[in-house]
């Protein structure tokens, strides 16, 4: 990382995707400069239900392929596609 960066801010992240991406590109070492020790910090959790399905492993495999091929998780392709049926009904 060139030395400008060096001198750059840790960006403010809205997900932990986005924190994760800018983890995986960067180092903190070259924001060292930047980083503060904190006592308290608070994690805000998202306002989602976690539900359990039971699905017979062809379905799946299945599941898992066509997320694939989506270029998705295929937790969330079952979100996509729950969301897309409570719009419908």
């Amino acid at each position: 990382m060139n030395r400008k960066n060096r001198e750059n801010k840790i960006p403010d992240f809205t997900t932990i995707k986005e924190a994760r991406d800018f983890l995986e590109k960067n180092s903190l070492v070259d924001f060292a400069a930047n980083l503060e020790e904190v006592k308290d910090v608070h994690f805000t959790g998202r306002n989602n239900l976690v539900v359990t399905l039971n699905l017979e492993k062809e379905d799946l495999k299945r599941l898992r392929l066509l997320a694939r091929k989506k270029g998705t998780k295929y937790a969330d392709l079952i979100t996509i596609w729950v969301k897309e049926h409570l719009r419908e009904g």
